[in-house]
């Protein structure tokens, strides 16, 4: 018998209060069982928090606009958010948090390294199984790629790269960490136009949240 049932069998309750208990332990029990099978789903590991990131080590970060995504409305809208800064101010932490609040709320939720997720279209596309990929990547209602610029794509898998963009394009959200500024996007994938467009349907109704540190640090 559980703790919930007890209590409302001590208290004497109705038959309607009591099914009315049982009811919602089962949704508690339920939502709890779909959270935690979204998390690890989800690839997402470790398991940070927006309140856990230290706001103050960052020259500049609008903390107003990073809480305004927290809200995850910019899930409902099918629009994205894109943190873009040099390495070790906390893109990847802010992301894996926003996608954490994604699968607690229900949400299916992917996490994946870029140049993982190029691999697996090559390899796809190699094995005439690329479609199949294409589809699995524009299953999740949220996308977390994370460090787009760390290895730079070949003009093969620029295209590859621009087709998941393009498939999720107002249909579902996508979180981007990259420490290339849109304007050098032409080098990181050898391909002008591949990168105009992505850098387009990524923005377009967006949050773009840029993360500056002292230049000490940046040089570093």
């Amino acid at each position: 018998m559980s703790a919930a049932l007890a209590k409302a069998i001590a208290r004497n309750d109705s038959p309607s209060s009591l099914l009315d208990s049982l009811m919602r332990e089962q949704l508690r029990d339920t939502t709890e069982f779909r959270a935690k099978t979204a998390l690890r789903r989800s690839a997402i590991f470790p398991l940070p928090t927006i309140d856990s990131y230290d706001f103050n080590y960052p020259k500049h970060i609008d903390r107003e606009l990073v809480m305004r995504a927290a809200s995850l409305d910019f899930i409902r809208e099918k629009s994205n958010v894109v943190f873009i800064g040099p390495s070790g101010v906390g893109k990847t932490h802010l992301a894996n948090a926003l996608g954490q609040l994604a699968c607690l709320r229900g949400y299916r939720v992917r996490f994946v390294v870029a140049a993982d997720l190029v691999n697996d279209l090559v390899v796809g596309q190699s094995k005439n199984t690329l479609h199949k990929r294409l589809s699995a990547w524009d299953v999740p209602e949220l996308l977390l790629i994370d460090e787009l610029g760390y290895l730079s794509f070949d003009a093969r898998g620029a295209d590859l790269l621009y087709q998941v963009f393009n498939k999720r394009y107002q249909r579902a959200s996508t979180i981007v960490t990259t420490n290339f500024p849109f304007k050098d996007w032409g080098k990181l994938f050898h391909n002008s136009a591949a990168a105009s467009a992505i850098a387009d349907r990524l923005v377009h109704k967006g949050l773009l949240v840029r993360i500056t540190v002292p230049v000490r640090v940046w040089l570093s």
